[in-house]
């Protein structure tokens, strides 16, 4: 199933407003099985969108359109799709007492800009919004390939994403029925850089229908292991080629965010966090947990024979900067263990994030009954301790 996504307003087109929207559904997509195959950008002009849905439509069997459902004149989607496919614009009575009911229920009159809300493509289905007063709608536009199927949804993101679980993911699930297009499956790394690990993974090609992708996001690299129609046999040998170059790195794998994957190993013991020149990323990372304790002190020592622990249970330490790089402290049931790294990265903000995984890494490695200490290839380290 070929599936385009199409957002609408010079806002996301200047620059103006990041496109949240459009990278959260290509990933939501993914995550079901299916690609996007083409995602394009364009700004409020009536010739322009009846364009692009014009072409988009003659493409993909799926196509998902966000933004341009609002009341005012720049609002223009819902009449170019009227104008692409043929289907004028025409009053649904149902949504137009539905927005009248939904102001007489606030005590407030509806403005009579809201009415063309209420104007869509004749003929098209309308999806449900429970929270905002630009419905959806969908189009079904036979095109070259056989039936194009035309999703539109409002750009407020609370709306969008709550029309996209809702509404449109269950008809896209049937029209899919069993069959997806993609698998994926995710790893994550750190201590190792995108390049050494392209050194590593791409001297020899992927087999027919599978593809690696790499994500960074600081401070970890994503590898997404995808498969186009393959089979099970050769993701599962794609995926033992993959772990046999990355295992000393592999921090996580899933749908899972590596650091909620370390602080479930945690059952319920409480953790004590102490940060200096981290300043708070180790706490970024563990903030949902609900056993935690975490200080900052800038006063840290920044020699690592120096630093101490919390005393009894488990504690992570970062010290402050010194000559030698910067010390960290695992503190587990009366052990310590400690290292000191050298992070050069020109934006402190990153080093204080490299800083802060390394540190939860520790405690990872320590409740998997791995070695504490890691050999990162990005991190070169100056100092251990062990007591």
């Amino acid at each position: 199933m070929r599936i385009e996504i199409i957002s609408t307003g010079d806002e996301i087109v200047t620059g103006l407003v990041v496109d949240t929207n459009a990278a959260w559904l290509s990933a939501l997509l993914l995550e079901q099985g299916w690609q996007v195959r083409r995602r394009a950008t364009v700004g409020d002009n009536l010739k322009d969108l009846k364009a692009v849905l014009q072409e988009s439509s003659e493409r993909a069997e799926v196509v998902l359109v966000c933004g341009g459902l609002g009341p005012t004149a720049d609002d223009l989607t819902a009449q170019a799709a009227a104008e692409a496919f043929d289907q004028p614009l025409t009053l649904h009575p149902d949504w137009l007492a539905t927005l009248e009911a939904r102001y007489a229920a606030r005590g407030i009159p509806m403005p009579a800009s809201n009415a063309k809300q209420a104007n869509l493509p004749q003929g098209c289905e309308i999806l449900d919004n429970p929270v905002g007063t630009a419905c959806g709608f969908l189009v079904r536009h036979p095109a070259s390939h056989g039936l194009s199927q035309l999703f539109f949804t409002p750009g407020v993101p609370f709306e969008f994403k709550q029309m996209v679980c809702e509404q449109i993911m269950p008809r896209l699930k049937y029209l899919a029925g069993e069959q997806t297009d993609t698998e994926l499956r995710r790893f994550y790394t750190f201590g190792i850089s995108e390049s050494a690990l392209s050194d590593r993974l791409d001297a020899a090609p992927w087999p027919t229908g599978i593809e690696l992708g790499y994500r960074s996001s600081m401070p970890l690299i994503e590898l997404k292991l995808i498969g186009h129609g393959a089979s099970v046999v050769d993701m599962d040998a794609a995926e033992a080629r993959l772990l046999g170059e990355i295992s000393p790195w592999l921090v996580g794998r899933g749908n899972q965010e590596p650091a909620s994957q370390i602080l479930t190993l945690l059952g319920e013991r409480p953790l004590t966090l102490m940060e200096g020149e981290s300043r708070g990323a180790l706490l970024g990372l563990c903030h949902d947990y609900p056993q935690l304790q975490a200080h900052f002190d800038p006063q840290l020592p920044s020699e690592l024979a120096q630093l101490a622990g919390s005393g009894a249970g488990l504690s992570l330490t970062i010290g402050r900067a010194g000559a030698d790089g910067v010390p960290l402290l695992l503190c587990a049931d009366g052990e310590s263990i400690g290292q000191t790294l050298k992070v050069r990265h020109p934006d402190p903000g990153s080093g204080r994030k490299i800083l802060a995984f390394a540190a939860l890494d520790m405690l990872r490695r320590h409740l998997s009954g791995l070695p504490v200490i890691a050999d990162y290839l990005t991190l070169p380290r100056s100092a251990e301790r062990r007591r």
